[in-house]
């Protein structure tokens, strides 16, 4: 009988199977050094009540032996065999991601072996690691506020398909989800909107639902930890210049106009932002930059930098002088000094800023790393090829609030991300890539399950994997047989006759998007 493949996502690199199996149970041996309990136990805590070694048992036949190995820091290797599991790792992080592994195996076992309290895990050798160092999902919360639970909820799908990057988007038109001590009108007001649009793409349809909330420094604490616990790293998006509505809305004095601002219920990109030319604005952001770096300990900090129209600058009489003061050309310069006066306060604070390619300038500090996610194409391969790191989102495919008839599963798998005209020696500024999620058609658990999964381990997977060793039939294989998984969990996925429309309903893909999706970023 030939020995099943392991239902494992993302696929390992290298994975050969032997013969036999390890009868995995609650009375194995687990060997490990004490600086490894932290990840022991988290590991163990993941695993059904039954099948959860609860002490060392020196007098079992079965072993898992867990180490650091002199190995790159992102590799891992396991061995399996009937009386042994030997999983070594180059740091903390990779033996996590190796446990992750484990887990899937241990999971699949028990779903094929229902009710048992020994499981067969099939003998096989792993060496291991990840193609991207960053391989991110982002949340926003602006639009529509989901809450603790369900950021953990996320949290734990990331680690267990070994995603490694949280880019949490906080701020927005919509609504300021963060609190900021100096500034309690942020939340106060800004946390607030009256309703939501439920239009079209320019529909002025509200729902009058109003919608709030926020989360207080102490929950993102919380969730900053909760993260550490799994090796994803949180990064927080504090929008500047645009998309600055629910803040001008709070503290009014920081816009060009000084007018009667509201937090939108409306969708899409609007003219009032920060205004440039008043000293007060970079002082208050700096303000609220300091709070956040004091709660979010990754050393990236996103500062949004698109869809910043300059239409109040050209009119701002504080704006105009400033631009003449720096010998500034245009707006977009300004918008460049700006940038750049908040990347060199995070810079001195140990920081270093990330923003969306329209950010992008000569004038642009070269140490900002860019996230692209569409147009400008030309323009990034440039600066990558003179070493500016990027991360590459694409919107064609990436974005997981398109409809599947936009990004299909097998298309979000097939994609290659890495730009083909840019030549290999240049592929290491590539830092990773990241997936978001855009909620302004997502306000329930149900609707972001259906927007993330399957998608997301589809991406998972290409995050990982080496391009060479990529097949998407064998991916959907495994795929099926991981649903399950799914399906106890209670995830409310998109079955796969849904996430891999037919040509027919392709075709109209892009339409499709703008029906369904609505007031999605560049439709």
């Amino acid at each position: 009988m030939p020995i099943p493949i392991p239902s494992l996502i993302p696929y390992p690199n290298q994975l050969d199977l032997l013969t036999g199996h390890f009868p995995w149970s609650s009375q194995i041996n687990i060997q490990a050094a004490p600086p490894l309990a932290a990840e022991i136990d988290t590991f163990l805590a993941a695993l059904p009540e039954n099948l959860r070694p609860k002490t060392t048992n020196p007098a079992a036949d079965q072993i898992l032996h867990v180490e650091i190995a002199v190995l790159n820091a992102d590799h891992y290797q396991m061995e399996i065999s009937p009386l042994k599991i030997h999983l070594q790792a180059g740091s903390l992080t990779s033996l996590f991601h190796g446990m992750q592994t484990l887990r899937q195996l241990i999971d699949s076992a028990a779903l094929n072996q229902a009710g048992g309290t020994t499981l067969a895990i099939p003998c096989l050798r792993i060496s291991d690691h990840p193609r991207f160092a960053w391989r991110g999902f982002m949340l926003d919360e602006g639009r529509h506020f989901h809450g603790m639970k369900t950021v953990k909820y996320l949290l734990d799908w990331m680690a267990y398909f070994k995603l490694n990057i949280f880019h949490w988007h906080l701020t927005e038109d919509q609504g300021w989800r963060i609190e900021i001590r100096q500034y309690p009108n942020l939340t106060k007001i800004g946390a607030k909107r009256r309703g939501s649009q439920t239009g079209g793409l320019l529909g002025r349809k509200l729902d009058r639902t109003p919608h709030v909330g926020f989360y207080t420094q102490a929950e993102i604490r919380e969730i900053v930890n909760y993260a550490a616990q799994r090796h994803i790293a949180v990064i927080p998006e504090i929008e500047i210049p645009g998309h600055s509505l629910a803040a001008l809305a709070a503290y009014p004095e920081l816009g060009c106009t000084g007018a009667h601002y509201q937090v939108t219920p409306y969708w899409g990109i609007h003219q009032d932002i920060y205004c440039a030319g008043k000293p007060g604005t970079l002082q208050f952001l700096e303000n609220v930059l300091g709070e956040v770096l004091e709660i979010f300990p990754a050393p990236y900090v996103h500062i949004g930098g698109d869809e910043a129209p300059k239409q109040r600058w050209r009119r701002c009489p504080e704006c105009k002088n400033r631009a003449a003061a720096l010998g500034l050309q245009n707006m977009h310069q300004l918008q460049t000094h700006m940038t750049n006066q908040i990347g060199n306060f995070l810079k001195r604070n140990d920081r270093q800023i990330i923003g969306w390619n329209e950010m992008l300038d000569g004038s642009l500090d070269p140490n900002a790393v860019v996230q692209y996610w569409v147009g400008k194409e030309k323009t990034l391969i440039n600066h990558t090829r003179q070493g500016r790191k990027a991360i590459l989102s694409q919107w064609s495919t990436y974005y997981l609030d398109h409809t599947y008839a936009h990004s299909a599963l097998d298309k979000v798998y097939q994609f290659e991300p890495i730009f083909a005209n840019l030549e290999p020696q240049f592929h290491t500024n590539i830092l990773g890539i990241e997936a978001p999620l855009w909620t302004e058609y997502v306000p329930t658990q149900a609707r972001l399950d259906w927007q993330t999964f399957p998608r997301l381990l589809a991406f998972a997977e290409s995050a990982w994997l080496q391009p060479q060793h990529k097949d998407y039939n064998f991916f959907e294989h495994r795929l099926q047989r991981l649903l399950p998984i799914l399906d106890a969990a209670g995830v409310g996925y998109a079955p796969l006759e849904a996430a891999n429309p037919s040509p027919l309903a392709r075709m109209g893909g892009p339409l499709s998007l703008i029906q369904a999706v609505k007031g999605e970023r560049g439709v």
